[in-house]
């Protein structure tokens, strides 16, 4: 009887490292990464990734005389990405500057450049794979624009503070390298005659890294042994597949690197390489420190429950979003990505002995105050939050209280700040 244990299927338990870096731009104006990215953490703990969904907008149309498709053609891409992460630390640092997505999406004033993001996740795994080492699966977006961020108050979750963000990105892919089970060089070809840019591979922190020149079909080796593979990332655009293998000639790219002779119009590039860049270190502070409970608010300078001596605030959503258009262009498959105009607003449950008449007072006369809400390490304000939707007045038998909904908007310039403490 085999003793071979089959590979385990796809979990959430490997090991996961989920960074952004702002974009670069090349001559065509296409985002990249930039030379020796100093990368940035979304937290140390990740509770849900890369939340990718996407559409490569496949379409097929029979001709007159068929009843059958001649063929299936691909379009424009649009693709998304979703992460969420325990808050360690409050969404800008003591000068103003984003710690993460939602901190972008607070400075964000239509006036200043959009920001951009290059978001690369890995996934590793320990076992299995090709050389039976492990290997590392990874997300690589590009041109990633914030589009959403929230962060929910609920007291009732022992839970930190669940921070989420979503991205409009031009470019997402998905790659699986097979990690070489001893040292080895590396062979790298094309599919392709005229592919002859170079390729640079690195091992995990770039602690062992080549640049080679590929010589179209062929072969190329590496004088560099490697005992794993973090990056490899070409200078530009193939037109032929790539392949990468080991000295015994196993594949460690599951697929080759896709040219534009496949794609037809675009080429894969790969992952990108850290130079002489960095990997974030860990935040380091105690997610516990982060819960709801932790937390404050007022609105206006006083109570946001107004009715209550408690200010009985039960839950306190915030949530910021910018609309994204998407408009497809020339050359690409990537469609051109704007960021458009901004909703600031609070989602809260409160409670009192007449807090639907107070809430009630202010929804139906305007009534506006800035809202401020507390975190351990600094204060977001919802400038002139004003009532935009509540709940229906609704009492049923049996309730033994009423937990009444409101949603507040902000308005102004700016409809929201941060300040660190």
């Amino acid at each position: 009887m085999s003793t071979n244990q089959p590979a385990p299927a796809e979990s959430a338990l490997q090991n996961v490292r989920a960074e952004w870096v702002p974009s670069s731009y090349d001559s065509a104006g296409i985002p990249r990464p930039p030379t020796d990215p100093s990368w940035n953490r979304f937290g140390d703990y990740i509770q849900s990734h890369p939340g990718w969904s996407g559409d490569a907008n496949v379409e097929s149309d029979p001709p007159t005389g068929q009843v059958d498709p001649v063929d299936h053609f691909r379009g424009a891409e649009e693709h998304d990405l979703a992460l969420q992460w325990w808050l360690q630390r409050f969404y800008v640092d003591s000068n103003g500057n984003a710690n993460d997505p939602i901190g972008e999406l607070i400075n964000y004033d239509g006036s200043s450049k959009d920001p951009v993001h290059e978001v690369l996740i890995r996934k590793e795994t320990d076992e299995g794979g090709a050389d039976d080492a492990g290997f590392r699966t990874y997300w690589y977006g590009s041109g990633c624009r914030p589009s959403s961020g929230t962060a929910p108050g609920d007291p009732s979750s022992s839970m930190p503070i669940m921070a989420e963000a979503g991205y409009a990105c031009e470019r997402v892919r998905q790659h699986i390298i097979h990690q070489p089970a001893d040292g080895t060089t590396l062979d790298i070809a094309s599919t392709s005659a005229n592919d002859t840019m170079d390729v640079t591979i690195e091992s995990e922190g770039a602690s062992t890294t080549e640049t080679v020149t590929l010589n179209g079909t062929t072969t190329v080796t590496t004088t560099e042994s490697f005992s794993d593979i973090d990056a490899i990332w070409l200078a530009s655009e193939p037109e032929g597949d790539i392949t990468v293998k080991d000295d015994s000639g196993t594949d460690l790219l599951e697929e080759p690197l896709t040219g534009t002779n496949t794609d037809v119009v675009d080429g894969d590039r790969g992952i990108p390489p850290l130079g002489s860049g960095s990997h974030a270190s860990a935040i380091g502070t105690a997610p516990e420190n982060y819960i709801f409970l932790g937390t404050s608010s007022s609105y206006g300078g006083g109570a946001l429950a107004e009715s209550s001596a408690a200010d009985r605030v039960h839950t306190l959503d915030l949530s910021i979003e910018v609309d994204i258009t998407r408009e497809p262009r020339q050359s690409t498959r990537r469609q051109s990505i704007d960021m458009g105009d901004r909703t600031v607003s609070v989602e809260a449950d409160l409670a009192g002995p007449y807090e639907t008449a107070k809430q009630n007072q202010r929804y139906y006369t305007s009534n506006e105050g800035d809202l401020v809400y507390t975190y351990p390490d600094g204060d977001v304000t919802v400038v002139d939050a004003q009532p935009a939707d509540i709940d229906d007045v609704d009492f049923d038998g049996g309730d033994a209280n009423l937990i009444y909904g409101v949603t507040l908007e902000g308005h102004g310039d700016p409809a929201i700040t941060a300040s660190h403490n």
